[in-house]
Parts: structure tokens; sequence; C-alpha cells
């Protein structure tokens, strides 16, 4: 009995092209208290990972809020990828924050932000109804933002009449922090 075995091998050079610049994923923010304000082009600025800050005067003063005050204003989020969805979420904050300090001279405390009320709403829908700033938390929405589309916040801040004297003169900023991860 003669057995004999053959074994044939071949192959073949395959050259795969990858390319990633349409797979780019870039979240832009943009923002005004100007009453009904919508963004233009040349309003977007980087949202992610840099949080985004409202510039509400030009002189850097401030915007004046006293108890029983709000301030309206909108902040809004872009997803500038060419191809990519992307979970999106916001939290909000305070960049800089100095906690219990007091000025020396006056013993009046120098920190607003732990004082306000947030109201975020998307359209019709409300994120967020009067949270006190000491409770907010990040959301993220359950619907992808799909390449190119805007998601266009309205935003109340509130300082209660509740505020007494020892805040006369403090102040803060709001930072809107958009963070995406593409799905």
């Amino acid at each position: 009995m003669l057995t004999t075995a053959a074994a044939f091998t071949d192959y073949a050079d395959v050259n795969v092209a990858i390319d990633g610049k349409d797979n780019t994923f870039d979240i832009v923010a943009a923002g005004s208290s100007a009453a009904g304000w919508q963004p233009s082009d040349s309003d977007w600025a980087q949202g992610n990972p840099e949080a985004y800050r409202i510039h509400l005067t030009e002189d850097g003063r401030g915007y004046p809020l006293a108890p029983g005050g709000r301030l309206e204003l909108r902040v809004a989020a872009k997803n500038a990828s060419p191809k990519l969805a992307g979970a999106l979420s916001v939290r909000i904050s305070d960049p800089n924050p100095q906690q219990d300090a007091v000025d020396p001279g006056t013993g009046r405390y120098l920190e607003l932000f732990d004082q306000l009320n947030f109201s975020l709403m998307d359209g019709d829908v409300v994120v967020m109804d009067h949270v006190p700033a000491s409770e907010l938390q990040s959301f993220t929405w359950d619907a992808a933002l799909e390449a190119g589309e805007v998601r266009l916040l309205d935003v109340v801040i509130e300082l209660p009449e509740s505020v007494d004297n020892r805040w006369q003169q403090a102040s803060t900023d709001v930072q809107f922090s958009f963070e995406a991860v593409n799905v």
C-alpha cells in the first residue's frame, strides 16, 4: 500500500489603506446672555476637553445679581465631527471655587456660586429645575448627538431671596463643561 500526502500553499499581498481623517471627533461650544441668541459660525470654540465659559460683559466687571434676581442665557454644543455621533453630557461648575473665603476687611463671603440655583432647558425638555449649586450633577442625553447636530440650551441662574448681606459683593464664574464620547 502506498500513501502520499500533498500540500499546496499560496499567498497574496493585500494592501489596505486606513484613513482616519473623516473619523475625527470634535465638540465645539458657544454661548451668550443676549436675548434670543442663536449661534453663528464665528461663535463656536473648542468645547471638549476644555470647558466653556460665558463672558457676560465685555468690561469684565460681571453681571449684577441681587437676591431674588435671575440671569437668563443660552449655551450650545455642536458635534463638529464629519461622521461620528457622540453621547453628550454637560456639567455646570465653578472653575475657581473659593469655598468659605471671606474678605478680611468686611467679613463678607467672596464666593457666590454655592448660593445659586440652576435651571436648564433643552427645547421643551427640562434638564434641571431650580437645582442648588451644591446638588449639581452631570447630565447625559439618552440620544446621541449626530455629526453636525447642535444642542441649544436655555439656562436660568437664580440667586434666592433668602441670600443675606453676608454675600454682598461676592462673585463667581460659571463654567459649562461639555463632554462627549463617540458611539
